[in-house]
Parts: C-alpha cells; sequence; structure tokens
C-alpha cells in the first residue's frame, strides 16, 4: 500500500508535500474539514503562502511546529515519507490537544491493517502493539507494554531481533527493511515476516524509540519452497516425456534440453548448453523463436504459440508453451518449455481446409444452380414476374385464408398487341410487355401477386381490397401506362391497356370462378372500345 492510498484512509488530518513543488500532493478528507477548505483553497490560503510552505523550503523541517489561522491554534507534526515514487513530506494537522473520538479511530485504523503495528523505547520494551500483535502474543496490551522480545520469543530470537534489527533503528537512526524469521512461542512455530522499523525523534531530534510494522509472509515462503521442490521432481522425469523440453535463461541461453531436443538438434546436450537462439538457429529463424522467448520475461506469463523449424528437407511444426520460473527472489530469471511436434496435424489440417474449401465451392455452385431452377419455375424470363404456374400454385390463399379478406383480381392485356408486334416487330412488343410489368410492380403493394399469365395477359391479384378501390386501382395502372409510354415507346403512335375487374366472393369465391368473371370483364372491356377499365357486375 503506498504512503498516499494510506494516509486517504486515515481519519487524521494529513497533507503530503513534495519539497520539489509548489503545491501540495493532496490533503485527506479530514484535513479539508479540519481546515475548512478544499485543495484550491488551501493552495491560495496564507496558511500555506506563509505558514507551511516556508518551513520545507531549503531546509528539513522541524518535527513540530504551531501555528495560528482563522483563530485556531493548531499542531504541525513533519515526517518523511520515502515511497517508491518519490521522497515526501507528511503533515499530521491537529489542534492542539487531539480529541478521544480522533484517537480512538486512529488506533482503530492500526488495528485494523492487517499488519502487525508496534512501538519501542531506547530500552527495546514496547509502549504500543495493535490487536494483531496481542493476537500472536496471546497477551493483552497490558502484559505487552514495558516488556522487551525476549519474553514472547524466548532468549535466542528475541537477542537477534534485538541486536540484529532493533538496534541499528535505536542507536543510529536507520530505517531497517528486513525479512526475519522468528520462532513464536505462543504457537510453537516458526514464522516469516517481512518488517520495516523506522526510528521516532522526541522535539530535540533524539532517538525516543522505533516504530515498526510487520507483515505475515510465512505462507508465500511455503509456496516458494513447494515450488522449489516441484522444479526438483520435474527435473527427475524430463528426458522421459514425449516431447521436447528447454530451459532457457533471460538472455535466452539454454541451461537445459531433454533428450528428444537432442535429437531433434542432432547434437548432445553439452553442445547446446549456453548457446542462444542465434548461436543456434542462425540470423533469420533464430529470431522467430527469440520473439516468444522475449515475451515469456516481458509478460511475466504463460506464453502458447506456433513455431516452425526448416530443415534441409522439410518444414517443422510445433505448439510451444512456454512457462515462467521464478528465482527465490522472485525474479523471473528462467523459463520452461514444452513444444510438441504437430506437423502430421498440421499437414492433415491443410487437406480437410483445401477440402472443405472445394466442397464449399461445389455447394455454393449448387446452391445458385437451385436458386437459378427456382426462379426459373416460378418466374416470367422477359418480365420477370411471377409465372402462371407459381400463380395457380398460390392463388388459392386468397380465398382460404379468412385475414385476407375481400380479394380482387384485375386481368390486364394490351390493346392491339398482335397488331403491334406485327408492324413494329417483337422487339418493340417485348419492351411494351416489360413496361407494362414495370408499372404494375410500381403500382401495386408488396402483398399483392402479380404475373404474367400468358403472352400480353397479366393478372393481379389485390387481398383486402373491395370492388371500388380495385376499379380505382386499375384505373391509376391505366393512366400511367400511358403516361409512360412516350419516353419507352416513342415509335408506337397509339398504345393503351384495357383491364377487367373481378371481386369475391361477390362474383365468384375461388380463383377460376373469379378469373372468368374478370375474363369477362375484360372482353367487355374491349368491346366497349378498350383503353377502359370495366368491373364484373358491369359485364353481367
Amino acid at each position: 500500500m503506498s504512503a498516499e492510498s494510506l494516509f486517504r484512509q486515515i481519519e487524521e488530518a494529513f497533507l503530503v508535500i513534495n519539497p520539489e513543488q509548489s503545491q501540495p500532493v493532496f490533503l485527506n478528507e479530514a484535513a479539508c474539514k479540519l481546515l475548512s477548505l478544499d485543495k484550491e483553497q488551501f493552495v491560495n490560503s496564507s496558511l500555506w503562502l506563509q505558514q507551511i510552505q516556508p518551513l520545507i523550503k531549503g531546509s528539513t523541517p522541524p518535527k513540530e511546529h504551531f501555528i495560528s489561522f482563522q483563530g485556531r491554534n493548531y499542531r504541525l507534526g513533519f515526517s518523511q515519507i520515502h515511497d517508491d515514487q518519490c521522497n515526501s513530506i507528511a503533515v499530521h494537522l491537529s489542534e492542539d490537544s487531539p480529541s478521544e473520538e480522533t484517537l480512538h479511530n486512529f488506533y482503530d485504523l492500526v488495528d485494523n491493517l492487517g499488519a502487525y503495528v508496534f512501538c519501542k523505547d531506547t530500552n527495546f520494551n514496547y509502549t504500543y502493539a495493535n490487536q494483531q500483535v496481542c493476537e500472536l502474543f496471546s497477551c493483552s496490551l497490558e502484559e505487552i507494554i514495558g516488556h522487551n522480545d525476549y519474553k514472547f520469543f524466548g532468549e535466542n530470537t528475541g537477542k537477534e531481533l534485538i541486536e540484529t534489527y532493533d538496534k541499528p533503528v535505536i542507536e543510529q537512526g536507520q530505517t531497517q527493511r528486513n525479512e526475519e524469521l522468528l520462532f513464536v512461542d505462543s504457537i510453537n512455530e516458526y514464522r516469516h515476516y517481512l518488517s520495516v522499523k523506522k526510528p521516532l525523534f522526541d522535539q530535540d531530534g533524539k532517538v525516543r524509540g522505533l516504530f515498526g510494522i510487520s507483515t505475515d509472509i510465512t505462507q508465500e515462503k511455503k509456496t516458494q519452497t513447494q515450488l522449489r521442490e516441484s522444479e526438483l521432481r520435474l527435473r527427475t522425469i524430463l528426458d522421459n516425456v514425449g516431447a521436447y523440453i528447454y530451459i532457457k535463461d533471460k538472455d535466452r541461453r539454454f541451461k537445459y534440453i531433454n533428450k528428444m531436443t537432442e535429437e531433434l538438434f542432432q547434437r548432445k546436450s553439452e553442445e547446446i548448453v549456453g548457446l542462444n537462439n542465434f548461436d543456434l538457429l542462425g540470423p533469420e529463424q533464430g529470431e522467430e523463436f527469440d520473439q516468444t522467448d522475449r515475451k515469456v520475461f516481458e509478460l511475466g506469463k504463460k506464453v502458447t504459440c506456433l513455431e516452425t523449424f526448416t530443415t534441409p528437407d522439410d518444414i517443422l511444426y510445433y505448439w510451444s508453451v512456454k512457462i515462467p520460473l521464478q528465482s527465490e527472489q522472485g525474479e523471473i530469471d528462467h523459463y520452461i518449455g514444452i513444444s510438441t511436434d504437430i506437423t502430421d496435424q498440421k499437414r492433415l489440417e491443410q487437406t480437410v481446409r483445401e477440402s472443405h474449401q472445394e466442397l464449399e465451392l461445389r455447394l455454393e455452385e449448387i446452391k445458385k444452380l437451385k436458386d437459378e431452377l427456382q426462379t426459373q419455375a416460378t418466374h416470367d424470363s422477359l418480365t420477370g414476374l411471377y409465372n402462371r404456374r407459381y400463380l395457380e400454385d398460390h392463388s388459392p390463399l386468397s380465398f382460404t385464408d379468412p385475414s385476407r379478406g375481400t380479394t380482387s383480381l384485375l386481368m390486364v392485356d394490351i390493346d392491339n398487341f398482335k397488331s403491334i408486334n406485327d408492324t413494329y416487330g417483337h422487339g418493340i412488343g417485348d419492351k411494351a410487355l416489360k413496361l407494362l410489368a414495370d408499372t404494375l410492380s410500381a403500382e401495386c403493394r408488396s402483398n399483392d401477386l402479380i404475373c404474367r399469365y400468358g403472352g400480353d395477359e397479366f393478372i393481379v391479384i389485390l387481398p383486402n381490397t373491395p370492388q371500388d378501390s380495385a376499379l380505382m386501382k386499375a384505373e391509376w395502372i391505366r393512366k400511367n401506362f400511358q403516361l409512360n409510354t412516350p419516353d419507352t415507346l416513342a415509335k408506337i403512335k397509339q398504345i393503351s391497356i384495357s383491364i377487367g375487374i373481378a371481386t369475391s366472393p361477390d362474383n365468384a369465391d375461388c380463383f377460376e370462378k373469379l378469373y372468368n368473371a374478370a375474363d369477362k370483364a375484360l372482353y367487355a372491356a374491349k368491346k366497349k372500345g378498350r383503353n377502359c377499365c370495366v368491373t364484373a357486375s358491369e359485364s353481367q
């Protein structure tokens, strides 16, 4: 936990200052409340500019200082912070006498830090211990204060603690960071602790004791020991594994290879150990292997990859797993690699891939052919509309589905179409048919069924359409067809369409009857003089 993170959690008022900066690093929430200022207000205040800032410039600040601000007296306690990021100064702000509640909150925080916190005087006797220390010694605070480590760790361990770790702090004012292995009588076992001990000074700058924080790292040490033992056991079986096993250091130099790896390179272990990738494989192939090797140390975690090894006769493929190994100090200084030959599998995959691609190509061709055949079977090749076969298969739905309501049928053909073909040729006749098809598609709804029934005869089925609406639609189609003819069929002097209209159930209750009724209406339109729309009701 960084100093900043710790002070942010403390309910005591603190600010942290970097002597090299013109502004404080931060004020914790308690400091803002105590001063009734936020950080920006504090930076611009006389408290900072005139009273605190001068104390930290050009010399070591005093251990304690008293100031007045806005009619209140404050005590400032200065202490150095040696953080990983920078050396800063922590300033504890309090009124002349801290409240009982404040002290209670501070001690409560210390009791819940998850570490062993304690203070000792110059005689190495405890003057304070947090709840975790009390639980470790199975003693109350009153039973701890005034006694040294001889009582709690025994003569040998107690002497080592005082002589080796505590004396440099108290007698020389040094800060000590050490890993301590201690036998704890109360639990009858050895425990590993990572301890930081700092001197405490009085107002005259003399050491009056020490402050210590210890973290139990016993479990971590056991894990490291188990890892080393597992590594030793692993070494005894590496030569019997059906894979290429090797160990490299941070410089990617081989430290170990198993028998299978010797056979791959056709060289003995002693000839390869000490060589790096470039020594063994040359610049081009050495760089390929070196890239993934570097990732293990850069990322500090397992790396899996596909690697190739080129021989004079072939290209071999390997699936490699590279696992970092830690030293006793926790540094990743080696990795163990396990490579499996998957050359046969890659060749099989390539064969399967090629076969799959060929199959997909054939299936796509079959699908296209099927779609084309389906279109040819259901659509008219000239106009793109549905054909007679599709209409006869789907038209019964208009008479059996109640949701379609009243159904109307339009029978449309081009007036004097045979004469147009004879006079202008079949090419112009085809253009006329396409124009009529386009007009019908543009003017009808998406759920209307339009088809070329044969020759120049077109059928349109209009679901949910009564006779008067069908007649209006027919007239709209007829007029729009005539409006479009000058641009498309400029050669034809006069061209028009006639439309017969029949509605179900008024005129019929099935497609065949409706078709016949519409056909009679169309005949009536022709007889009426063409270029008009007639309903079945009018033709009866």
